[in-house]
């Protein structure tokens, strides 16, 4: 799990902990910082062949960000999805302030619990309409849809299963194939 501080953080107090651990992704959720080691090669692996994937089936308008990049849900929750699927005219600026067109989390021991349901509880809040979790070291992908402001769960494809969706863009892959 996460290692977690207690208290009401800002912004600001996110900052400054970043300067100071360089090791750590450290993120802002509900006021409470939320800390996990570095990603691991398994997490990279699948990061960088997800951005390939992606990148190749997304229509003209829109483009691939991976972490580390913030997207800014208020005040008081700042966090960095691994990867997020926004506007080709996003070009400028150091963090992400509306919602992307899709969020995807890649499971780490270090981040199960915050990815699984801290994270798809703001991200639901804020108004990303799909929310993906990949798990990369039993090769699956959940896909969570908003209704209202809580997300539903939906397809779990996993090893080599064909997992094929036409929202919020038609791809295809087999989760198996990430990690290859």
């Amino acid at each position: 799990m996460s290692i977690t501080e207690v208290g009401i953080y800002t912004v600001e107090d996110l900052h400054a902990y970043r300067e100071q651990r360089e090791d750590m992704t450290v993120q802002l959720i509900d006021g409470e910082l939320i800390w996990s080691p570095s990603p691991g090669v398994a997490h990279q692996v699948v990061s960088g062949e997800l951005v390939f994937l992606l990148s190749a089936a997304l229509p003209p308008d829109l483009r691939v960000l991976a972490a580390p990049l913030d997207l800014r849900v208020g005040e008081r929750t700042v966090v960095q999805p691994d990867l997020m699927v926004v506007p080709r005219s996003l070009v400028e600026g150091s963090e992400v302030e509306d919602p992307p067109v899709l969020a995807v989390e890649i499971l780490s021991p270090s981040s199960r619990r915050t990815d699984l349901v801290r994270k798809p509880e703001v991200l639901g809040r804020f108004g990303v309409e799909h929310y993906w979790v990949v798990d990369p070291l039993h090769p699956a992908i959940r896909v969570f849809t908003l209704v209202g402001e809580t997300y539903q769960s939906g397809q779990v494809v996993g090893g080599d299963d064909l997992f094929e969706t036409k929202v919020p863009f038609p791809v295809r892959f087999r989760p198996a194939d990430l990690a290859r």
